[in-house]
């Protein structure tokens, strides 16, 4: 091998390894929570949600990602937009549905994830 060939390889390798994680981002249609380090799918199910989740301590987050996650994973609340927060046990909800019985499902399934001492909030109907 010769000088300009090792540099080429050695240039192309550079690059491929530099965008590689920016095309394994686009390519994988999993996302990475950066908090709980687990990867969820809602890029597949409903790309129009948008579903977040927060909170100040572990165990809050965990209770909010539960929420937040089975609202991604209930087709009735694909095109809802939430934000679900969690303090001390306790889940407020905010953001808006297509319709009211969006909004009461919302509110159901935030009541049925395990570990949910009371809901508050609720989804604002856009759509009556």
């Amino acid at each position: 091998m010769n000088a300009k060939s090792i540099a080429a390889r050695t240039a192309i390798a550079a690059v491929a390894l530099a965008t590689a994680p920016a095309f394994a981002d686009w390519l994988h249609p999993f996302h990475r929570d950066s908090y709980q380090g687990t990867y969820h799918s809602d890029r597949l199910l409903a790309p129009t949600n948008a579903i977040h989740s927060g909170a100040a301590d572990p165990s809050d987050q965990a209770l909010a990602d539960a929420v937040a996650d089975a609202f991604r994973a209930d087709p009735a609340l694909y095109g809802a937009t939430a934000t679900v927060s969690a303090k001390n046990g306790r889940v407020a909800l905010s953001g808006s549905a297509k319709n009211l019985q969006q909004a009461a499902r919302a509110e159901q399934v935030a009541r049925h994830v395990a570990g949910v001492a009371s809901v508050s909030g609720t989804l604002d109907a856009q759509g009556g």
